[in-house]
């Protein structure tokens, strides 16, 4: 007969419940002693609130008080020439004097660009490319009245209209070209939303815009010189689109104030074909869409390729107004928008996105200051920096 195991009950070990081990216990005991230290900093912990980024931003800034002084305005003292000086001199982020968040200053602006180390040479191609057919003499003068912010903007009118006269600025006037959409802050109108459109005012000294009309007309020579063999037609139209310039910076420079041109073939005013000429040059424009005026033929003195940098304010207008919105109490720190204006990748670094189209470098303080001048936000100083708040006007 096979043997057959089974094992004795001896043989099964038990194990000795833990709170019976003296050790154990002594070590169970010890965890629940704590330190006066800890205790606080347990009792901090457990009465913190954890917030995410989106909550920190929802919370509404505590206004110190409104007396900004503003990085762009210890530059301009109260010469509205050096005013304009500033904005053309500190237009792109990379040689601004208002900041240092970026390490090329020095050199030509190609050797700057390319001494960016985060974009790749596709995008300071499209930078260049950009700049090069950009309208560079411009300003608004919404960014002039956000300068002068301590002062009323009818002081920058006057100083405006007082260097117009001497002939030393041109201001132009495009009829239409910033949409405005403005929501109620009455608490009876809640929500009550306004859409239109309002002229945009800009400003550029008047030896620049000569200097403009001068380099159409060499080029013009010089593409005369060079064809000798145009047929008589082209000659002769070569020759009146320079008398056409040649005829639009004298009217320009005895009528300092003009803000428009009219068809006159009589006593010595532009004809048809002039003003055809001007207006495919971009010196020009349709005075506005109302049937009045387009009757009459009037049309506004405007500054080649304006509508690219019309697009540039229009594009940083929309999306500062964008950012704030998103925020609870329609308002941000700065050094929120800045980060938000580069993007900011996972180590903490600028991902430059505002050296992208559509700005292409273009420096935050003149988008700021357009919608500041032009009632769009409002600044203020907090205990941790200045704020920017949406008023309504957008």
């Amino acid at each position: 007969m096979a043997l057959q195991y089974s094992p004795a009950k001896s043989s099964k070990v038990s194990k000795r419940p833990s709170s019976k081990s003296p050790i154990m216990s002594f070590q169970k005991d010890v965890r629940k002693i704590l330190l006066p230290s800890t205790k606080v900093y347990k009792d901090a912990v457990s009465n913190q609130k954890l917030q995410s980024p989106t909550t920190l931003e929802d919370n509404k800034l505590t206004v110190k008080d409104y007396k900004v002084r503003l990085d762009y305005q210890q530059f301009s003292g109260k010469d509205i020439m050096v005013a304009i000086d500033t904005i053309l001199n500190n237009k792109w982020a990379e040689s601004t004097q208002l900041h240092n968040r970026y390490p090329t200053k020095q050199g030509t602006m190609e050797e700057r660009i390319f001494g960016l180390r985060v974009l790749s040479n596709a995008s300071k191609t499209d930078i260049l490319k950009f700049r090069r057919n950009f309208p560079m003499g411009l300003v608004t003068t919404t960014q002039l009245y956000s300068i002068f912010l301590n002062e009323s903007n009818t002081f920058v009118d006057k100083s405006l209209e007082s260097h117009i006269r001497s002939g030393k600025l041109k201001k132009i006037v495009i009829s239409n070209a910033a949409p405005i959409i403005s929501r109620s802050v009455n608490k009876f109108q809640s929500g009550k939303v306004t859409y239109g459109f309002e002229n945009v005012e800009l400003v550029v000294k008047s030896d620049s815009y000569f200097s403009v009309i001068s380099g159409m007309r060499d080029s013009l020579e010089e593409e005369e010189l060079k064809n000798n063999q145009l047929s008589g037609a082209l000659q002769s139209k070569k020759q009146s689109s320079i008398s056409s310039l040649d005829k639009f910076m004298k009217y320009l420079k005895e009528h300092p104030t003009a803000l428009y041109i009219s068809y006159s073939a009589d006593n010595g005013g532009f004809t048809a074909e002039e003003i055809t000429y001007l207006v495919n040059s971009g010196f020009v424009t349709l005075a506005s869409n109302h049937l009045i005026e387009i009757e009459i033929n009037v049309y506004s003195i405007s500054y080649p390729g304006c509508g690219a940098y019309l697009k540039l304010v229009n594009s940083g207008r929309s999306w500062l107004v964008k950012v704030l919105g998103k925020n609870k109490h329609k308002e941000l720190l700065e050094d929120q928008i800045i980060s938000k204006w580069e993007g900011v990748n996972a180590t903490g670094e600028s991902k430059m996105n505002n050296f992208r189209s559509p700005f292409y470098g273009y420096d935050l303080n003149w988008v700021l200051a357009d919608a500041l001048g032009a009632g769009v936000v409002e600044v203020f100083n907090t205990p941790v920096g200045r704020g920017w708040r949406l008023t309504g006007k957008i």
